[in-house]
């Protein structure tokens, strides 16, 4: 079963540019809206590699290991 966060990587990855009304309205607040998605994607990136580690590292009697790969695998 899919919820909202099961594929946040590949959500990231599928956006389209934004619209020029998106764009125009970010710019009034100062926003960078083209670099802030792609530097969301690259965070979800960074938190998947960093996860993977600690997953790899985590004592499989830890109760924080299921936690930790249902979290990793919602970064698909």
């Amino acid at each position: 079963m899919s919820t909202p966060s099961t594929t946040i990587i590949t959500n990231l990855k599928t956006l389209t540019p934004p619209t020029a009304n998106t764009l125009a309205d970010a710019d009034t607040y100062g926003m960078d809206m083209p670099g802030m998605l792609s530097g969301a994607l690259l965070k979800a990136n960074e938190l998947k590699v960093c996860l993977t580690l600690i997953v790899n590292k985590t004592d499989s009697a830890d109760p924080n290991l299921a936690t930790l790969n249902n979290i990793l695998a919602s970064l698909t």
